[in-house]
């Protein structure tokens, strides 16, 4: 059995992440899903992932934020590993996965989409989403240019699960990397 701790709220209020994320997980791991959990903030989804009980045969990854455009992967491994010495499961580079810098910079990795929603992209020249520092606020920038509001949860859920997952492994190289670990 696996399950995917993702850094998210679990508030349902606004929109439901799980669901967004399982939707558009759902598109590469057909039979295969994890469960996944929303966790809150990246400090306790970590520490979810690191004391939540192991269950028999229980095959377990962390999904989160990097914040930063050039991560170290073991390095932030090591650190979360250090700061939780009393864990059920240790943090690696073949079960934890990065969003980098942001979720949102998924959302940007694919214009089209945006654009579907009604978002003005013609200003929107990026190479690479992934060096975007803050795409949350860019991507917050570009509803505002076009009249509309992006919120974290509510308009996320609505947009995120309408990725292409294919061009999504194509341009964020950690996507690609946790669906090939939960396809095994």
């Amino acid at each position: 059995m696996k399950t995917l701790y993702i850094e998210g709220s679990r508030d349902t209020d606004n929109g439901n992440l799980r669901e967004a994320f399982s939707k558009l997980l759902s598109k590469e791991l057909e039979g295969k899903m994890p469960k996944i959990i929303m966790s809150g903030g990246k400090d306790h989804t970590v520490d979810d992932f690191h004391s939540k009980p192991l269950k028999p045969n229980e095959e377990r990854f962390l999904l989160f934020d990097s914040d930063a455009p050039s991560p170290n992967k073991q390095l932030i491994c090591d650190k979360f590993n250090n700061d939780k010495t009393n864990r059920k499961i240790s943090a690696t580079t073949d079960n934890t996965f990065l969003m980098i810098q942001e979720v949102e910079a998924w959302i940007l990795s694919q214009p089209d989409v945006l654009t579907a929603a009604g978002i003005d992209m013609s200003k929107f020249n990026c190479q690479n989403v992934e060096t975007i520092h803050k795409p949350c606020e860019k991507l917050a920038d570009l509803y505002k240019k076009s009249g509309k509001t992006y919120t974290k949860v509510n308009e996320f859920a609505k947009i995120f699960p309408k990725l292409d997952t294919k061009k999504l492994k194509q341009t964020c190289s950690e996507f690609k990397a946790l669906i090939d670990a939960l396809n095994k």
